[in-house]
């Protein structure tokens, strides 16, 4: 059975909750706790129960946005067979990235606008969790080229920039109601795996 979340931690993502949407609309410098109470409806004293600091906040902001993406991703890689192709592995991970951070779209958004506003040494802590998530893609790329899906010269590094690049802007543009997380991530998956597969000669080719 899944545990019910405890009071305390209803309540914390509760302010979480309040603090992703605060920082998106106002960045950095022009949030406060008291802002952030009054979205969340709490006392100012609740949310300094939880969270000493801006600075605490803004930090379990960003770390709950990677961790939310990377967890996701993992989790759905995880469940997939030892024989899943690396076109397969791809567009599992693509679809859940994609629906990660349109569930936590308001942590996605806060981030992509706060990133460069915030002290070095928060920026520095939450850069830590970003590459371990690029490395996770590194090796799915990789593991895809060594096996011989990939084209011997296509550049795995770029490729991977490139793909969760695209993939994080999504939050910008998509709307419920248009194409679906499915669609997209298909289409997605299509565009980036085709441009890097390794293309057999055809008769016309010979």
């Amino acid at each position: 059975m899944t545990r019910k979340p405890t009071k305390s931690e209803v309540s914390q993502k509760r302010v979480l909750d309040a603090a992703a949407k605060i920082f998106r609309d106002n960045g950095y410098a022009g949030t406060t706790m008291r802002a952030i109470a009054d979205e969340a409806d709490l006392k100012a004293g609740s949310i300094y129960y939880h969270y000493k600091s801006k600075d605490e906040l803004i930090s379990a902001v960003l770390d709950l946005g990677i961790h939310a993406v990377s967890d996701s991703v993992k989790s759905a890689l995880d469940a997939l067979p030892d024989t899943a192709t690396g076109r397969e592995r791809i567009e599992t991970a693509v679809y859940a990235h994609l629906s990660a951070i349109i569930e936590y779209g308001d942590y996605t958004l806060a981030t992509r606008r706060v990133f460069g506003q915030v002290p070095e040494s928060i920026r520095l802590k939450n850069m830590r969790l970003r590459d371990l998530y690029g490395t996770m893609w590194q090796e799915i790329l990789m593991n895809a080229k060594e096996r011989g899906e990939f084209r011997p010269n296509a550049n795995i590094t770029l490729a991977r920039l490139f793909i969760l690049g695209a993939l994080n802007w999504t939050v910008e543009w998509f709307k419920p109601g248009g194409r679906t997380i499915d669609e997209v991530a298909r289409e997605f998956s299509s565009v980036v795996v085709d441009g890097l597969m390794r293309h057999e000669p055809s008769m016309t080719d010979a």
